[in-house]
């Protein structure tokens, strides 16, 4: 099932490696700080899939009160003897991430006589974007009887899986689908879910960016008996404490010991600046961090802190600002310039600046996301339209969002601005207009000030802040 991401979040208990003193973080957290001995620590890394489990709640006299009261639900007899139970954790993938979708429409333009040919039309294009959050099964074993999670996030609390705590007395199911085909089953599903809401449309282009992966361990009870009329295996839920699968047959799981994710073990570390050692700003899930005792910006690759240029510029004026990725970008041959882009999107981009038209086009992509995505998309889709004159500085910035798109998954959402800024115009459908057949330039990120966009805040409103155009 996809959720909004936005309002539902796992939360994750780990011990300081400080002070040892439990923690409790965002599930995918980066970096924080531990309240109780003050260490600033970096608990994640871009790319990396962690593992995380759900403690089982049920001992041997819970277990057995569940599989005793499932019996007098189905007002079946009392009188077994158990031969074997084993507990049994469950791998989940779980993804987050933000869609980006748009489709077109063909309605009638009025109400004409039927008996016309050909009926009038004109074409409609609907954006939806959002965020997602899903789990998807990493086994195969179907006898457990769990294709779900089936957890509210807000509910139970995750543990982080460390070296200390390696799951003991317990079995670990195997991992036997990859992440490349847990994500195509997550791409398939969104489609399904894409089609479903969209009768009647067509799909133009759809992209899922910014993903965030990790592996989710669930607890489920094998409960092998001997009954008067054979044998049974029950499975229970090890957090609900309910029965939640039942085979007639003894339960023999063969674990091949494998693991087609490689997720990792917890491990924090120091999170300090490289150049001078000051303590980095906290943020749960920024990729960029920015010094301002020394005023120097890190990008996190793998384990590794990159200094990288910080660039700043007033856009419309606000306090605060905002991380974008900026691409140079050309569709063909002879169109580079904003001038030779405003000659092909006629009455798109305005030429109010003359020093404006022999600009080099760039298409602006937000790095940081909000609980709307679709408000957050209409703006950004309107600084590539507008293509503001910036004049950037090195003053010192304040960030007012996390940083969070990579630049792989910036020039995937660049190809989506393209195609929903030339969509309207039929003539630009050829080929050689493709984001593809163009050239881009390497992304640059910069930090730009804008003002929050909240539930009141609309694209084009009369009385909205003054562009710096």
């Amino acid at each position: 099932m996809i959720a909004g991401a936005a309002n539902r979040t796992y939360s994750a208990k780990f011990n300081c490696p400080g002070c040892g003193s439990q923690l409790e973080m965002s599930e995918g957290t980066i970096s924080l700080q531990c309240s109780f001995c003050g260490l600033v620590m970096r608990v994640g890394t871009p790319g990396r899939v962690l593992k995380y489990y759900y403690e089982c709640s049920l001992d041997d006299f819970s277990l057995k009160f569940a599989v005793e009261r499932h019996f007098k639900e189905k007002k079946q007899s009392l009188n077994f003897k158990v031969t074997k139970h084993q507990l049994f954790y469950l791998p989940f993938y779980r993804f987050r991430g933000m869609t980006y979708s748009l489709m077109s429409e063909k309605i009638f333009e009025e109400e004409v006589d039927a008996n016309q040919t050909p009926l009038p039309q004109k074409t409609v294009f609907h954006q939806r974007c959002r965020n997602f959050d899903l789990t998807i099964p990493a086994f195969s074993e179907e006898a457990f009887g769990l294709d779900t999670l089936g957890v509210r996030p807000e509910v139970v609390p995750l543990n982080a899986v460390t070296n200390d705590n390696i799951f003991k007395d317990s079995v670990l199911v195997d991992i036997t689908f990859s992440l490349d085909e847990a994500r195509q089953q997550a791409r398939a599903m969104f489609s399904f879910n894409l089609g479903f809401t969209s009768e009647g449309k067509e799909c133009l282009i759809s992209e899922i960016v910014g993903e965030i992966l990790s592996i989710i361990y669930y607890p489920v009870w094998s409960y092998s008996m001997k009954r008067d009329d054979g044998e049974y295996t029950l499975f229970i839920d090890g957090l609900a404490k309910r029965v939640i699968n039942e085979i007639p047959r003894p339960f023999v799981y063969n674990s091949k010991g494998e693991n087609q994710c490689k997720g990792e073990v917890l491990t924090p570390v120091a999170h300090k600046c490289p150049n001078c050692g000051v303590h980095l700003p906290i943020s749960e899930s920024s990729l960029v961090y920015y010094c301002a005792n020394c005023r120097r910006s890190y990008i996190i690759n793998k384990d590794c802190y990159h200094q990288i240029e910080t660039k700043s510029a007033i856009y419309e004026t606000a306090d605060g600002h905002y991380p974008f990725w900026r691409f140079p970008f050309a569709a063909c041959k002879d169109i580079k310039t904003v001038g030779d882009f405003a000659r092909i999107l006629t009455g798109e981009i305005p030429l109010t600046a003359k020093p404006k038209a022999a600009a080099q086009f760039c298409l602006y992509i937000p790095a940081f996301k909000i609980a709307d995505l679709d408000m957050l998309t209409q703006y950004s889709l309107r600084v590539c339209r507008i293509q503001p004159i910036l004049n950037f500085n090195e003053d010192e910035i304040e960030p007012q969002a996390d940083m969070i798109l990579p630049v792989c998954d910036a020039l995937r959402l660049a190809n989506y601005y393209w195609i929903a800024i030339r969509s309207k115009y039929k003539y630009l459908n050829d080929r050689k207009y493709d984001f593809d057949a163009g050239k881009t330039g390497p992304g640059e990120l910069i930090w730009m000030t804008m003002p929050p966009l909240t539930a009141g805040y609309q694209i084009g409103v009369k009385g909205r802040a003054h562009l710096n155009v």
